[in-house]
């Protein structure tokens, strides 16, 4: 897999880490054979749906193009999805397309189907795709939405385990309403999901499908604190809570019907990104390294090409270091409004972007280097598949 690939593969569950910048990606190894049917530890009421509708869930792979591996026998990710129609309509989450060189499905027999990409609409993360089977096995669509307090069934490829269950309650509706980078009415739940099961089929007790898996949060628990400075990677992620959010579908869904009838769309981007938080800095931050005195958006990687590149937006860029190799000085570009509306952190920025749509014209508030005077620019919001190139510092 070539280094922009890598870049850019989102096959995994987006994993959303407190205190961290914007959602990452995670790649899943190549699945381990199919476990016995019968998983131990689900609830009485959901091993039976389990063993009914695991027919119907799907791992999807990114396959390199055919030329470098025909068979896929070594895709550059992959997914979860599942079939909500006899005639091979399947629903995934956008990021396990997003980006892909060659889609493919593999059913529970381990047949492998082609996948064609019907629509998607990447601010609720949601694809419909098609695959050329008939009188398929496929899970019902809820009628309504689920209740908080509900048990539910996930199936997905979780961390490369093919077709496999988790099972939790719905703890939230419209969890972190209002962050620009949840889909609208995201369920919560406590399942225990992991890279690989995105996309894959949230079922309630009645085996009808009420979301599809699109991301995991890691925070640290009460043990974390409390572990040794040596301790192992795997310890550590043993003390972390873990929150699993779905997007939810229902029969109703207007948005399904527009994805039936082709809706293609993108988050609109500004071309750069960020590694640093999500939430506020502190104003010492921008004053020790000599950005002036106004809390704003620091971003550090810039798409070639892209809006803000051509604007001329500046990264930040440390230009001195002490004798331990912290940044005492820096440059780069302090965004501090959209349309004039402020803006002091990677959230309010995305919110800001988020409310346009691709090919609107904004205007960002910027001030460079420190300096007393605001610069202004106007830029072009693009469609989000222009970050599969590589960003430059």
């Amino acid at each position: 897999m070539n280094v922009a690939r890598a870049h850019r593969r989102v096959l995994g569950l987006s994993v959303l880490l407190l205190l961290a910048a914007p959602a990452g990606a995670q790649k899943t190894s190549r699945p381990a054979p199919a476990a016995p049917q019968v998983a131990a530890g689900l609830p009485a009421t959901l091993a039976p749906l389990y063993q009914k509708f695991r027919p119907a869930a799907l791992e999807i792979d990114d396959c390199a193009p055919a030329e470098e591996d025909p068979q896929c026998e070594d895709p550059n990710g992959l997914g979860s999805g599942v079939l909500v129609s006899a005639d091979g309509s399947v629903l995934t989450a956008y990021h396990v397309v997003f980006g892909a060189d060659r889609l493919q499905a593999v059913t529970l027999d381990r047949k492998r189907y082609p996948v064609t990409v019907v629509g998607f609409d990447e601010p609720h993360d949601l694809a419909l795709l098609k695959i050329d089977v008939k009188g398929a096995p496929f899970v019902p669509l809820a009628p309504q939405a689920p209740r908080v307090g509900q048990l539910a069934l996930a199936i997905g490829n979780s961390g490369g385990k093919f077709l496999q269950p988790k099972s939790g309650r719905l703890l939230a509706l419209d969890a972190q309403a209002g962050r620009a980078d949840f889909p609208p009415g995201t369920l919560q739940l406590d399942a225990p999901l992991a890279p690989g099961d995105s996309g894959g089929p949230i079922l309630n007790e009645a085996g009808q499908l009420i979301g599809i898996t699109s991301y995991i949060r890691l925070q640290p628990g009460p043990k974390t604190d409390a572990l040794p400075p040596t301790a192992s990677v795997a310890a550590y992620r043993a003390t972390l809570n873990t929150s699993s959010y779905a997007v939810p579908v229902t029969a109703s869904s207007a948005l399904l019907a527009q994805l039936r009838a082709g809706l293609k769309r993108e988050a609109p981007v500004v071309g750069i990104s960020t590694s640093l938080a999500d939430y506020e800095l502190p104003v010492s931050f921008f004053r020790n390294l000599g950005l002036g005195g106004r809390v704003g958006f620091v971003f550090d990687r810039v798409i070639p090409g892209g809006p803000a590149d051509t604007a001329g937006l500046r990264p930040l860029k440390a230009t001195r270091f002490d004798e331990n190799g912290v940044p005492t000085h820096a440059t780069g570009d302090v965004i501090t409004a959209v349309n004039g509306t402020g803006v002091s952190d990677y959230l309010q920025f995305l919110a800001a972007i988020r409310s346009h749509s691709v090919g609107d014209q904004v205007t960002l508030t910027v001030y460079r280097d420190g300096a007393l005077t605001p610069l202004r620019f106007t830029v072009k919001l693009a469609p989000r598949t222009i970050s599969l190139g590589q960003t430059k510092p």
